[in-house]
């Protein structure tokens, strides 16, 4: 077969003799090609460019209008995907942030916000980010993240999943383990308020599951990554529960912790409910965050963001196995268990619970140590009233 360099260009075959090239024929001045020649061609052509690129910059950035795309957020989310958690998953519009590599501190970060109708209050929210101790954010983010309404995604997935937050770490195949300071690099999502005296949704719970898979295959794969997680969906519980069978000798379901004379608290806990990196009890979560916290961080990679908490917060705790610190609204201790670091921590937002903090944090660390197999770890609490 000959290339095609020897066959004749059929742009180039002569014109029929009753026709002659237009550039060639008397235009009238109006003409649009004359208006085109000259000093206003570069005028007119600078304008046109710049009307095309503003109105493409622009519907590129929101995702709206005719190039509105089926799939959102990095093109990992269908319109289906969104309608458990939308009324009208066909009008929500998405203004994304791409994904960028970052240097070797921060990791990648980008983000997506989707939006409808309903309001900036139902916007939801997807970020890629390194979860971080230096910026000073970690304790925000575990407060909503690592809450109890969120149910571990299991299967080996360092992430967790509610009705209205997720967020699962991208696997360290794909970016590398972290550091002993550092935290993985996560995607997580976000919908509404974080906090709600109502017990979690299972379908809205389910979705957002499926939703933050799908996100970090996405960005796994732009990152040059190859393999993908599987739908978690089938092998979750039911969505965390109050707990309204709590004994006054097993706060949070951990046998033998008590505040003492079997005095019993006000309000039902919500426990994490499967095995997972955390085991969160919260408790009185009606308003910004729980009047009371009970938290065990199992999982090495996300101690790490408790480290610089252990080292600095509060009054020095001593034990055989760790270190940590006690004030007035919170205890902590990072002690070394067989998985490696393990962070206990115990967490008031009520100023009149210290006394109660001061004797549940002890007992509390003890007992879950003595769970995880690492126990004792024969904590020397500092003198209530006394200085590091």
């Amino acid at each position: 077969m000959s290339s095609t360099a020897d066959e004749p260009n059929r742009y180039e075959q002569p014109l029929p003799a009753d026709r002659e090239p237009l550039s060639e024929r008397r235009l009238p001045w109006w003409h649009w090609r004359g208006l085109l020649d000259g000093r206003l061609r570069p005028l007119l052509a600078a304008a046109l460019s710049g009307v095309l690129l503003g109105v493409g910059g622009t519907a590129w950035q929101t995702q709206a209008g005719p190039f509105a795309p089926d799939e959102v957020c990095w093109g990992a989310l269908s319109r289906d995907d969104l309608a458990p958690l939308f009324r009208k998953p066909e009008d929500v519009k998405a203004v994304e942030a791409p994904v960028l590599h970052g240097d070797p501190v921060d990791g990648p970060v980008g983000n997506c916000q989707l939006t409808n109708s309903d309001g900036d209050g139902w916007a939801l929210t997807a970020r890629v980010h390194r979860l971080d101790e230096r910026t000073g954010d970690h304790r925000t983010w575990a407060g909503e993240f690592l809450s109890a309404r969120l149910t571990p995604l299991g299967g080996g997935l360092l992430g967790m999943a509610s009705d209205n937050r997720a967020w699962l770490a991208v696997p360290d195949g794909c970016l590398g383990r972290p550091g002993d300071f550092d935290g993985p690099t996560v995607v997580d999502i976000a919908q509404g308020d974080w906090i709600s005296d109502m017990e979690p949704l299972t379908p809205q719970r389910d979705a957002m599951a499926r939703m933050v898979v799908k996100l970090v295959n996405q960005v796994s794969a732009d990152l040059g990554c190859t393999g993908t997680i599987a739908d978690p969906v089938e092998r979750l519980p039911k969505a965390a529960r109050y707990t309204r069978t709590e004994k006054p000798d097993a706060l949070c379901g951990i046998k033998g912790l008590t505040l003492g004379k079997k005095r019993k608290p006000y309000h039902y806990p919500m426990i994490t409910d499967g095995h997972g990196p955390v085991r969160t009890c919260d408790r009185d979560i009606t308003g910004s965050q729980p009047t009371l916290r009970l938290m065990t961080v199992q999982d090495p990679r996300l101690a790490a963001l408790f480290t610089r908490t252990a080292l600095h917060e509060g009054d020095r705790v001593r034990s055989t196995a760790g270190y940590g610190g006690l004030g007035p609204n919170l205890g902590i201790l990072q002690a070394r268990c067989q998985a490696g670091p393990t962070v206990f921590l115990v967490q008031a937002d009520d100023s009149g619970m210290s006394a109660d903090l001061r004797t549940l944090f002890p007992r509390y660390v003890e007992a879950e140590a003595a769970r995880l197999g690492c126990g004792p770890l024969n904590l020397d609490l500092p003198r209530p009233g006394a200085s590091r």
